[in-house]
């Protein structure tokens, strides 16, 4: 039959399961070139083990043999060698690309005579497994492991950790060559719902942890001058069946800028180191508007210093990333001498918070009360019209702190404080 071009039989590997993937993960094919097809070159490629892929070759003993990949770019060299036998599994074993998912591979002698085969491999898109515990004690070290489910690492990764209230910290890590895990973890510095995020160009994975302290309460501190009265003790009642105990410090006739009644600075170190809440609202300015560092109010002199002792104030609560501090701004007050300070004091506790950001978070009671700076003493709440102001016209009614603290209360359960 010398000259005549023989028919190859199409090379077909059995199915394997891998992640999901199933038979199309193991399929191999062999095709000829436009000559037609020789028995004496058959190439095939298996999906297998996890994260390689293996190829097989049967060709003429003694003629060399090239194998090269097709790529967009045209083709990849593989491997070039000439075989002391038939059949040869060739090394070493290629690993599975995020990049590129079939793989075409062709094997052509140095006659001429040339095979090749296909196979497609499982996508980048499940190939990290992340795990870590659903709880743990606050203050203790949180493992968290981020798994190569193909084995092979040589992959960065983004690792971000975020707690409750925020904001998150992220970095890169990379999985060594060869590695099938990468340990990472963090400190929960404070209770409630940490998050743990890792992502990749191809990937994004979630994990929640939920830190405690031994007993399981989370400690919080309602403080500041008359305003926070009332608001507090309804934090106290509606907070104790959240499992959070509410401790209330309110300096009634004090403020920021009249140290001389209350140094708030030094205050709040105190109560920080005394009381160490994991918590702190704050509702404090109602009574400000004295001179600081030789500026008047309400100028950008005055603002500025403002923003500094408060700053000072939430780092101080923050207790290092232990504590978080939520400070409610001053709704609108009805007139006189409040309509000039309570803006200036809101715009100093926005500056304040902006570099704080590890620390504090601001509640816009500004916006709820009073939108755009109207002042107004009803609202309607629910299905009715409620007053939600004092006939001082700076105070919050009974009726407005109910709101004010169910504001807070829900902000706490959004940012993951309490569940």
């Amino acid at each position: 039959m010398k000259g005549r071009a023989l028919l190859a039989p199409a090379a077909i590997v059995g199915a394997l399961g891998c992640f999901g993937v199933g038979a199309a993960a193991e399929k191999a094919s062999q095709r000829a070139p436009a000559g037609g097809e020789d028995h004496g070159v058959v190439l095939t490629a298996h999906a297998r083990p996890a994260g390689h892929i293996r190829l097989r070759l049967h060709s003429p003993v003694g003629v060399p043999v090239t194998i090269t990949e097709a790529t967009g770019g045209g083709n990849e060299p593989v491997i070039a060698f000439t075989p002391t036998r038939a059949d040869n599994e060739v090394r070493p074993q290629l690993e599975w690309r995020c990049d590129r998912t079939l793989r075409s591979f062709t094997a052509t002698t140095a006659d001429g005579r040339s095979a090749s085969a296909e196979v497609r491999t499982p996508s980048c898109g499940s190939r990290l497994r992340l795990a870590s515990p659903p709880r743990a004690r606050v203050g203790r070290r949180v493992a968290v492991r981020v798994i190569d489910r193909w084995r092979i690492g040589g992959l960065e990764v983004t690792v971000c950790v975020e707690p409750p209230g925020g904001p998150g910290h992220c970095r890169i890590r990379r999985l060594r060559e060869g590695a099938p895990r990468l340990v990472s973890g963090f400190r929960a510095l404070r209770p409630g719902g940490w998050r743990v995020r890792v992502r990749t160009p191809y990937q994004r994975l979630a994990r929640g942890v939920r830190a405690r302290h031994p007993g399981g309460r989370v400690s919080v501190l309602a403080t500041g001058d008359s305003m926070i009265q009332v608001l507090d003790g309804f934090l106290r009642q509606r907070l104790g069946t959240r499992g959070a105990s509410v401790r209330s410090d309110a300096r009634i006739s004090t403020g920021i800028s009249k140290p001389s009644t209350l140094d708030w600075q030094a205050h709040a170190r105190r109560q920080a180191a005394g009381i160490r809440p994991d918590v702190t609202v704050m509702f404090l300015g109602a009574n400000d508007g004295f001179p600081m560092a030789g500026a008047d109010c309400c100028g950008s002199a005055w603002v500025s210093e403002y923003a500094r002792r408060a700053r000072r104030m939430m780092v101080a609560y923050g207790r290092g990333g232990r504590g978080r501090v939520y400070w409610l701004l001053l709704p609108a007050a009805r007139g006189g001498f409040f309509r000039e300070i309570f803006p200036a004091v809101n715009a100093a506790l926005r500056r304040a918070a902006a570099g704080a950001r590890r620390n504090a978070r601001l509640i816009h009671l500004d916006e709820v009360f009073t939108p755009g700076g109207r002042y107004r003493a009803v609202m309607h709440i629910g299905r009715r019209n409620v007053r939600v102001r004092q006939r001082d016209g700076v105070h919050l009614s009974v009726a407005g702190a109910a709101l004010a603290a169910r504001i807070v209360i829900r902000t706490l359960r959004t940012e993951r404080v309490l569940p």
